[in-house]
This record gives C-alpha cells, structure tokens and sequence, in this order.
C-alpha cells in the first residue's frame, strides 16, 4: 500500500507536467535563479514523474548540482507523506459516482482488460471504481520500471544531508484536484482511455518528449496539439504557480536551494519563469543534454 501511496502523491505532480498555457517560446528544463540578494547558487529545475531509463540516464547535470546546495524543495516533502490525509480525497463518497457507473461501455470493457495486467489493480478488486479518476490514472500510468526524477533527487539530497521540504501540502494538492469534478474526471478518463496502449508506451513517450526540454509545448506535444480544458488549466498550474512563486521568494536568498517542481508549471506567460522574473529575479538557463542509455 505505501507504494500505492507515493504513486497517488505523485499525481498532482504528473498532471503539473500535463498541463500548460504559453505563447512565448521557452526552453530548458535547469535555471538559475540570481538577485534580489541572493548570494548562493539557487535553481530551478522542471521535473519529470515517470522517466524511462532504459531510453535515457538520469540528468547528472542537475544531479550534481544538488552537491552545491544545502536546501531542496519539491511540490511535496516526500519524508511526510500521510496516507490517512490522503483518504478522503482519493475515493468517490457518492456510489452513483463509481467509475464502473460513469464510464460508457467500451471505456469500461477496456479498464476491466487493462485491470487484468496489473496486480496492483486485479488486487483492489471492486474497489478499484471508488477511486476518483484521477488516481486511478496514476495506476494506469504505472509499469513498476519507470523512475521518478523528483525521487531520484530527493533520495540524492538526503544523502547529501541536505535539508528538504516541500512547496505544497497534501491537503492544498487534494483540494486542487477537487477543484475539477468528478464527471469531468470521468470525461478525461474516457479520452485517455480511447488511445491507450500501455503504460510502456506512454512512458517512452513521455520521456521522448520531455528530453527536449521545450517546456511551453509538452503537453501540445503530448496531446497532438489538442486543446487545454480551460478550468483545469486554472485549478491545476495557474493557481499553483502564483502560490508556489509566493513561497520560493521567501525560501530563497542567503542559503544555496534548488526548487524542483513538475516541468510543466515552468513555462508561459503565468508559469514559475515568468512569475520569478516579475519579482525581480534574474533567470537563466543552463544547457545540459540528456544522454542516452546504453
């Protein structure tokens, strides 16, 4: 169950990446952060939720970077995740809400086929339609291969004995994702149904777009240029981010950090780049390349 857990806290997380509203063109995924008093390396880095390592190795440019710093803050403190903060906002309180009642046939026949490749979801048995959709994307999401990147880094940072925290709360995540109604989610769900192949082949995917480090056109790229529901742009990566710039100003300054967040609040006219940069601070990027696995 607690891995069950982590992939859920991660949810938000994904869905950052997944989502964005640009039309300034940006790249990188790695900033520093300068001005405004800041006398110790600080960046800003755009991560990734599930990476595939058997296409890529993990950034070691960035990684490093985390030797040069004392603090790491990512969207969660992974140390303080709370599985019974987390309950009542995974599953549905209505019944007639349940995902085997909202789904349309096809959508539902094709869940039940997938349910059966994956003990993790053949285990929950009926209730796996109690999940919100939303979580259970994160299910579909998972093929037990993939990397985090944020983990990777927090796991990095702690033996670095460096200090970690988090932007966000669980309960500030759940209730974003609260924002957006769960016959929407079913809606969604439906859509990411009808082209899903695997969770191997979204991944690789996921990871060829994301090395490219175009970060106002993931989710373009993502979606073949399909359109951003607007309400869930808004209540997933526009009110975040001017949180989250709230709160980087004041962690950053005299102490060396990197801020690590989901690549997609980065970029466009209201992701973290631009919000810093209205503050005051100076951003600039540093190239790095990912290198391919052997």
């Amino acid at each position: 169950m607690k891995n069950i857990y982590r992939l859920l806290s991660l949810t938000i997380c994904l869905f950052g990446l997944f989502t964005n509203e640009s039309q300034a063109q940006q790249k990188g995924l790695l900033w520093q952060i300068t001005g405004k008093g800041i006398t110790q390396p600080t960046y800003l880095y755009g991560t990734i939720h599930l990476f595939d390592t058997t296409l890529y190795k993990l950034p070691e440019a960035v990684m490093s970077k985390l030797s040069q710093t004392k603090q790491v803050y990512f969207e969660l403190d992974f140390a303080k995740l709370n599985p019974a903060e987390m309950m009542p906002y995974i599953m549905v309180k209505d019944t007639a809400q349940q995902l085997d009642k909202m789904l349309d046939a096809a959508s539902l026949a094709k869940l039940k086929e997938i349910a059966k490749t994956s003990p993790m979801m053949q285990s929950m048995g009926p209730m796996l339609y109690k999940f919100k959709p939303i979580f259970l994307t994160t299910l579909l999401l998972n093929n037990g291969k993939a990397v985090t990147i944020d983990m990777e880094m927090y796991k990095r940072a702690v033996a670095l004995k460096d200090s970690v925290g988090g932007l966000e709360t669980i309960a500030e995540q759940m209730q974003a994702l609260d924002a957006i109604s769960v016959p929407k989610q079913a809606q969604m769900m439906q859509e990411f149904l009808k082209s899903y192949t695997s969770a191997d082949d979204l991944i690789k995917k996921l990871t060829e777009i994301y090395v490219k480090q175009d970060v106002d056109h993931l989710m373009e790229e993502l979606n073949n240029n399909a359109p951003i529901d607007a309400s869930f742009n808004e209540a997933l990566l526009t009110k975040r981010n001017i949180v989250m710039a709230d709160r980087i100003e004041k962690l950053v300054g005299k102490q060396s950090t990197m801020i690590a967040v989901g690549g997609g609040h980065l970029g466009g006219d209201k992701g973290l780049i631009k919000l810093l940069k209205q503050k005051g601070y100076q951003l600039k990027s540093i190239p790095f390349t990912f290198a391919k696995a052997k």
